[in-house]
């Protein structure tokens, strides 16, 4: 998917199909992220999944300004947790939490004044969810994740407004885990560090 983005044209040409509508605002999910959430146990396994809206405002002439919200429950996979914690371990998981997420687009295409083409944009991204065990409910732990990335990305508007946005980038990411009961729980995913990350994503809606 990464080389899809390289290879659409950067000569300022609008990509096959592009509307040349004056679209304003953008909204986007991604339906395979509830499969596979930001926070990861030891990232092999994927303790969330998360269920996002991400909406996009066009601010100035090449600029726009996009947030997303998110849910976050428990993953298809979670149920790979048991291994993870070891075959005798007495623990049925549960996940509840939030993420939240922004970005400020500076578009590159010459013949484009937004929100379509080649992007260049800071993003930030705050996950936080708790993961219990609902056989005893004082064995829990409460996770966060931050993101600050540099990414660059391609966002397709085809005429009738659909929209597919993809990116990829580089930062840092930091991940913290706060234990209910230290030292005496089954849930032990150990200790959080901050470190380079790369990022990738993608998502598709309607412009408007």
């Amino acid at each position: 998917m990464i080389c899809m983005v390289f290879l659409l044209p950067w000569d300022g040409q609008k990509a096959y199909g592009q509307e040349e509508a004056d679209y304003k605002f953008t909204l986007k999910t991604n339906l395979l992220a509830a499969f596979a959430g930001p926070i990861w146990v030891t990232w092999i396994v994927p303790v969330t999944g998360e269920y996002k809206v991400l909406f996009e405002a066009k601010t100035f002439k090449k600029q726009s300004l996009q947030v997303g919200a998110s849910y976050l429950g428990p993953s298809v996979f979670v149920s790979a947790l048991k291994n993870e914690l070891g075959d005798s371990a007495d623990v049925d998981v549960g996940v509840n939490g939030f993420r939240g997420q922004l970005w400020y687009k500076f578009f590159l295409t010459r013949d484009s004044d937004g929100p379509s083409g080649f992007y260049a944009s800071p993003h930030f991204s705050l996950a936080s969810a708790r993961i219990e065990n609902k056989n005893e409910p004082d064995d829990y732990v409460n996770a966060t994740k931050l993101n600050i990335h540099g990414v660059l990305g391609y966002q397709l508007i085809t005429r009738g407004g659909f929209v597919l946005d993809i990116f990829t980038g580089l930062g840092f990411r930091d991940m913290t885990w706060d234990y209910a009961q230290e030292g005496s729980t089954d849930l032990d995913f150990g200790e959080g560090k901050g470190r380079i990350n790369v990022t990738f994503g993608l998502s598709f809606g309607y412009a408007f």
